[in-house]
């Protein structure tokens, strides 16, 4: 992803094996699996500036392999990779045979073993800012949990900086076995690559070149593959060991949370851009004015028995959904009254050289939670949409699985530098810290976002709580799950230009436009 925004690719791993899920062929299941870090992310400090997902352009602690991974595969006959599964980027990519051993020195694609490849002659250069990412675009088959995807647009890297090589951020898997019993047992499963799910518009050509191509869930849709045109998510606890969670391409899993899915608008951009979505077909302009998978958010509370405290946010603003986001950002007084409330006055201090909170792993009980307010409308709402966050849920362990064994923790909400940049809108980054407490599908075809209350996590959405654990293998479902719906082509807009500003300030720039 080409957000500059910091990434913690270390807590709460959680992998995905897409060799072995069952599935009917036009609803596919990917369960997630959860490889607990072993080292104490202190002593793994490293003074690199993560901008992918750091909106204070702040370097951070990383530790072993602690992301959502997918497993796919590429090429005739198919060639296996383990990707990052990515809401806050469009683009797919992963090593190639001419990316040099020290930089790539794990599973590379042979294009020369594929009889469906095609080479489009198109450079492509992604900054991640823990380094580099450069290589050429392509086409080939790409199979995902045994649904091929025809004339698929990636990238091929050639050249990698500081991320295939470095262990505590985008490793590599040697792992191709497609045995899921295989998978749980291997703690040391890391990506190699990424896997966007954004919009067209979110794509590096797009920006680069004002040539947009569908990402490979739009693919799907476009192709016709699946059943709905939706994916979802359930993360499950950061604590969870081996199959923690699983991701749906085409459906929703009823198991997975308790009460109605509520649906948000996705907030779109007025743009100048002069990117055109005409070569993708007249069904591509659904899609016009959309990038990132982001709501409007109207406010920020924290809850404490009878008592409600409002931290602040005074108009509405953009809450972007990043799964490939280990922690949430957020303005830096607001984030400091979030931690001070959840883990006490004397509780925290603020790292200067990583920009996060280090909190006392006591704090793990707490009873005060925290309230996203989100907005169906784009303007205010007297009853709007909410999500409960306990606060106990925000306290990550750093030298053991569970912040009752440890003796180091960090806050899962860390300071952003600045909110805005004098506009209406200013910019929220929501990562895995906050999202896992719900139950998330992005609707592609009407263009929203549902949530409900994910099961066993203790989060709520409206004020309904998610149930126990769902069991590993339930029954799924369409995403027609009712709530409150939003009409795609009716919401308001942010301007790009803003958009731009503000992203710039957080960090969360958008390089490509």
């Amino acid at each position: 992803m080409h957000l500059s925004t910091s990434i913690l690719l270390c807590l709460g791993a959680v992998a995905v094996n897409a060799a072995t899920v069952k599935h009917s062929p036009q609803v596919i299941r990917l369960p997630l699996i959860r490889n607990p870090n072993s080292k104490d992310i202190i002593t793994q400090k490293r003074n690199i500036h993560l901008f992918k997902r750091d909106p204070a352009e702040a370097p951070l602690y990383n530790d072993d392999g602690s992301q959502y991974l997918v497993q796919l595969s590429v090429g005739t006959p198919a060639q296996n990779f383990t990707v990052t599964l990515d809401t806050g980027s469009a683009d797919l990519w992963v090593p190639s045979t001419q990316c040099p051993q020290n930089t790539c020195p794990y599973t590379r694609f042979d294009q020369s073993a594929s009889s469906s490849f095609k080479s489009l002659s198109q450079n492509f250069e992604i900054t991640y800012g823990i380094g580099n990412v450069n290589g050429t675009f392509v086409t080939d088959t790409v199979t995902i949990a045994g649904v091929q995807v025809q004339n698929q647009q990636f990238g091929l890297a050639s050249s990698t900086n500081n991320i295939l090589t470095n262990p505590t951020t985008i490793g590599v898997s040697s792992q191709t076995s497609s045995s899921s019993s295989d998978l749980a047992s291997n703690s040391d499963t890391v990506g190699n690559g990424i896997l966007g799910m954004g919009f067209p518009l979110l794509t590096t050509s797009a920006g680069a070149d004002g040539v947009a191509y569908y990402p490979l869930i739009f693919n799907m849709v476009d192709q016709k593959l699946i059943t709905d045109p939706v994916f979802s998510i359930y993360m499950n606890t950061a604590s969870s060991t081996g199959w923690a969670g699983e991701l749906i391409i085409g459906g929703v899993d009823t198991s997975k949370y308790t009460g109605d899915i509520v649906y948000l608008p996705v907030a779109a951009l007025s743009s100048t851009s002069t990117t055109s979505l005409s070569s993708l077909g007249s069904s591509a302009n659904a899609y016009k004015g959309y990038y990132y998978w982001m709501v409007y958010g109207q406010g920020i509370s924290l809850i404490s028995g009878t008592t409600t405290t409002d931290v602040g946010m005074g108009s509405i603003s953009a809450f972007i959904f990043d799964t490939g986001t280990t922690l949430t950002y957020l303005p830096q007084a607001m984030a400091k009254a979030i931690v001070s409330s959840v883990a006490g006055s004397n509780g925290y201090r603020l790292d200067s050289s990583s920009g996060t909170y280090m909190v006392d792993c006591n704090a793990v009980s707490s009873t005060v939670t925290v309230q996203l307010q989100m907005s169906t409308t784009g303007k205010t709402m007297s009853s709007p949409v909410t999500l409960n966050v306990p606060g106990a849920n925000l306290i990550i362990p750093v030298d053991a699985d569970t912040p009752e064994k440890a003796s180091v923790c960090i806050f899962g909400i860390a300071p952003s530098s600045s909110s805005s940049s004098g506009g209406s809108f200013s910019m929220y980054l929501f990562g895995d810290s906050i999202l896992r407490s719900a139950y998330l599908v992005f609707d592609i075809g009407n263009q929203r976002i549902g949530i409900a209350a994910a099961n066993g996590v203790g989060g709520s959405v409206n004020g309904k709580s998610g149930g126990t654990s769902s069991s590993n293998t339930p029954s799924s479902s369409s995403s027609s799950s009712s709530g409150s719906s939003a009409k795609s082509g009716a919401n308001p807009t942010l301007t790009l230009g803003l958009l731009i500003s503000v992203l710039g300030i957080t960090g969360s720039l958008l390089t490509s436009l």
